[in-house]
């Protein structure tokens, strides 16, 4: 059974995402619904594509089908987006880690729900969305993160403040403070090394984790 899930969306995509190596090889490959039409363009081939399909036209679909991925539609009037739809989908078929492309990008709300909704999934697999060079993860412990010196590192809370935060490997270090919700401290930090260890006591930390990659542009 496939451990970790790439889940692609129909949001803003950069000319090149370096930051699908991070799936390792053979990932579960589900297309959101529209999202599936820049699968080919990153040389892969959809397992699934869920969702109400009002982005993807018959000829697409066809296409698909005859290639063998499994189409699982829901009906336009439902509670969920596409992107709740995957997820769920990603959890029932047993993976643990779940990548998303096409999340960032478009409209507000569409953003602010892609970047509000992997904290629903916190307990059941470690999600991270991407975009380009640009990683988020949530952080509930601790984490360890991967780049170069001079990656940006921005900790952002969520919902609440967030207590006991000790940093490693940061520019700017933190030792078991609290980052309060709306204030800004954790903004703009770097890596000073190849890794960094970030660990908290209470709360939820958004992690935006810009990597440099040598001739990414966009």
């Amino acid at each position: 059974m496939k451990k970790i899930a790439c889940i692609f969306l129909n949001g803003k995509y950069a000319k090149r995402e370096p930051l699908i190596t991070l799936a390792g090889k053979n990932p579960l490959v589900i297309g959101a619904d529209g999202g599936s039409r820049h699968l080919s363009d990153l040389g892969l081939k959809p397992h699934i594509i869920i969702g109400d399909m009002d982005s993807l036209s018959k000829a697409n679909l066809d296409r698909f089908t005859i290639q063998g991925t499994q189409i699982v539609r829901y009906p336009p009037e439902k509670d969920e987006t596409d992107f709740e739809l995957a997820l769920d989908q990603a959890i029932i078929l047993g993976c643990s880690e779940i990548l998303v492309f096409g999340a960032m990008g478009g409209r507000s709300d569409h953003l602010l729900a892609n970047l509000l909704l992997p904290l629903a999934y916190l307990d059941k697999a470690k999600i991270r969305l991407l975009q380009g060079t640009e990683e988020i993860t949530y952080i509930q412990s601790q984490v360890m993160i991967h780049g170069i010196a001079g990656d940006t590192v921005s900790l952002i809370p969520v919902f609440n403040d967030v207590t006991g935060v000790k940093t490693t490997g940061l520019r700017y270090p933190l030792n078991f403070e609290t980052l309060y919700l709306g204030r800004s401290r954790g903004v703009s930090n770097e890596l000073i090394g190849a890794s960094a260890t970030i660990t908290i006591s209470s709360g939820v930390l958004l992690c935006d984790h810009t990597h440099q990659i040598e001739g990414q542009n966009g």
